[in-house]
């Protein structure tokens, strides 16, 4: 029984693990800063694009290996989506 209810904490405690950004992805709004997009998804991206004019595109990564991009265009949001790994 105790091996039962061991194997339920761990895959419970498992499951909880990585980020999820479904209530800081409600906030999102074009013409929104790279700053304003970090405090509110936090600072686990990379830099997927960099252009020589400043514009970049961040990449997050969630639990369930959604990745989600956002592109800057003179310093604003101007489009965010979602790729799913197949």
């Amino acid at each position: 029984m105790k091996k039962i209810f061991f194997a339920c904490l761990v895959a419970f405690t498992l499951a909880a693990c990585g980020p999820v950004y479904n209530t800081q992805l409600k906030q999102v709004e074009l013409g929104m800063t790279q700053r304003e997009i970090v405090s509110l998804m936090g600072d686990k991206y990379s830099v997927v694009d960099q252009r020589s004019n400043g514009d970049q595109t961040l990449e997050y990564v969630d639990k369930f290996k959604n990745h989600w991009y956002f592109v800057f265009v003179n310093g604003q949001l101007n489009k965010w989506y979602k790729e799913t790994e197949k």
